[in-house]
């Protein structure tokens, strides 16, 4: 059979509004906020009060049951009996599950709250932290400048004293040469002298040769 074409929009109308999320759901959810000491304390003592109640309601309906299995048979209507207390058990269980479940949502908030708080921790001391890391860059920074200055320094002393040293080296080998010089005129003096003294020495004994000679023919005479 065919489906008229109203009814077909009017079912899809019908099938788009059951399977659309709720209004609720589309929300984003709440961020949570940062949790305090003492209200990680409350939250999980009453989690641990929760799950401990939920035990202890478990416990006590399963001894019910337990209890009714034995009692119900001694009963008239039996049936009626173990029917009303399967229905105790499952609404005690019930009551241990929400318990449990809400002991768990306080868990999780505790664990969410948690990080907001590391979050915010984190947020708070981003701005101390990168304050610090750009106080130690620029101690870095100001350490490698003033090492280059201390080296540059140094290079420049060294230049400097070898400049002396050369220059002193220089002027030693200048004053080494100016006293071999001296020495060497001083030698030529003398050796001026001595040769001087050779010839005046060498011609006084050739006058007194001559002198003696002259004496001997004036004595060879008759």
């Amino acid at each position: 059979m065919l489906i008229p074409m109203t009814a077909m929009k009017r079912l899809l109308l019908i099938l788009t509004v059951l399977f659309l999320p709720p209004a609720w759901a589309q929300e984003a959810t709440p961020a949570a906020a940062p949790i305090t000491p003492q209200e990680r304390k409350e939250l999980l003592d009453r989690a641990q009060s929760l799950k401990s109640e939920a035990g202890r309601i478990k416990a006590e309906a399963e001894k019910q049951r337990k209890e009714a299995d034995t009692t119900c048979w001694k009963k008239t209507l039996v049936s009626a009996c173990l029917e009303d207390a399967r229905r105790a058990s499952i609404d005690s269980n019930a009551e241990a599950r929400r318990k449990e479940t809400e002991a768990r949502r306080l868990e999780r908030e505790v664990r969410q709250r948690d990080q907001a708080t590391k979050r915010a921790r984190q947020a708070e001391e981003a701005p101390k932290i990168r304050a610090a890391r750009e106080k130690q860059a620029a101690e870095a920074q100001a350490q490698a400048a003033e090492k280059q200055e201390k080296r540059e320094l140094e290079e420049e002393k060294r230049e400097k004293d070898a400049r002396k040293a050369s220059a002193r080296a220089q002027m030693q080998e200048r004053e080494r040469q100016q006293k071999l010089e001296e020495q060497k005129r001083k030698e030529e003096r003398a050796e001026r002298k001595a040769q001087a003294w050779l010839k005046k020495d060498q011609q006084r004994a050739e006058a007194r040769a001559r002198q003696e000679e002259q004496r001997r023919q004036a004595e060879q005479k008759p």
